[in-house]
């Protein structure tokens, strides 16, 4: 099996170590140290580098090194009989659990105005109880291998959790809601909403003054799909009137984030470079592994988001 490593992430000497344990007869080969007319059975890459502009006939699949896979469905430069799948890492969707975590502690706690209290060195008397978990309520947005993770392990830690997908689903202990109507439905009253959907024109925008208004006064939002799912302006507005507690953003339409953008001087804002669920050395070289044996035993991939399509004359 000769596999392409395109994925800087992937250059470190831990994660060299690890896929080589795990693929022993391997052979590997980083991008671009290989010939221009190389062969190679399978591409590992987050996204095509800008001057990777042929793939080579032997290609069998491309491993998507992250955990949306919408940069490379799009790619015109993938053929369509190749195979696209996803990497699958229990420890990258336990960081991505731990962050919305975090998001959902600091709204119980009510981090914003706690922050602006000690600023201000102002002594706030308490008005009433502090919150409990159980009435705190959470929408998840995608229902995916990571956000159905984040869904439960919240619901585990005893919050009520609502959850939209654009197809319908059944979970335990989770109120599942699809369509248009569903999405209503499930945002309607939260005090965080965490989005973990895929990059699509459906759900471009969705972010927006629409799903704002229904949330709970001082909600916050929490964004790891993708920049383009957040309407900047309006999340400003609503920021600036108090209609919105705060934002936690990860990903961005433009990354990195330029210097002069307004997220990083706004109070409410809680800014990370991506990197709320970076894959993990053990986890990617077994999922790379698993795919990486399933080509060569003919078996379906694990994780694949894109079968081989025919090529019509």
């Amino acid at each position: 099996m000769r596999i392409v490593i395109a994925d800087p992430l992937a250059y470190s000497d831990r994660f060299e170590h690890a896929l080589r344990d795990a693929l022993p007869s391997a052979r590997f080969i980083r991008w671009p140290d290989l010939p221009e007319d190389a062969d190679y059975d399978l591409l590992v890459a987050w996204h095509l580098p800008k001057n990777m502009t042929a793939l080579p006939p032997s290609l069998r699949a491309v491993f998507c090194f992250g955990a949306g896979t919408d940069q490379l469905l799009d790619d015109p430069r993938i053929p369509a009989d190749v195979l696209i799948a996803r990497l699958q890492d229990q420890g990258q969707a336990e960081q991505l659990l731990d962050y919305a975590m975090h998001a959902v502690f600091a709204r119980l706690q009510d981090d914003v105005v706690v922050r602006a209290d000690q600023l201000a060195r102002f002594w706030r008397l308490p008005d009433q109880q502090n919150r409990t978990r159980g009435s705190l309520r959470v929408a998840v947005l995608g229902l995916g291998p990571l956000g159905l993770h984040v869904a439960q392990g919240l619901s585990a830690a005893g919050f009520p959790v609502s959850a939209w997908s654009r197809t319908p689903r059944s979970i335990d202990g989770i109120a599942c809601l699809h369509g248009d109507d569903g999405l209503s439905a499930c945002v309607d009253g939260a005090d965080v909403v965490i989005n973990l959907l895929p990059s699509r024109p459906e759900t471009k925008g969705i972010l927006s003054d629409r799903l704002f208004s229904r949330l709970a006064p001082g909600a916050y939002v929490v964004n790891l799909g993708r920049g383009d799912h957040l309407d900047e302006e309006v999340l400003r507005a609503v920021l600036d009137r108090g209609q919105l507690g705060a934002a936690w953003l990860d990903v961005f339409p433009v990354e990195p984030l330029p210097p002069e953008h307004w997220f990083w001087r706004h109070e409410r804002i809680r800014l990370t470079p991506h990197r709320a669920g970076l894959p993990t050395p053990h986890g990617a070289a077994a999922s790379i592994a698993a795919v990486a044996a399933a080509l060569e035993q003919g078996r379906a991939l694990p994780g694949l988001v894109r079968p081989r399509r025919l090529i019509e004359n």
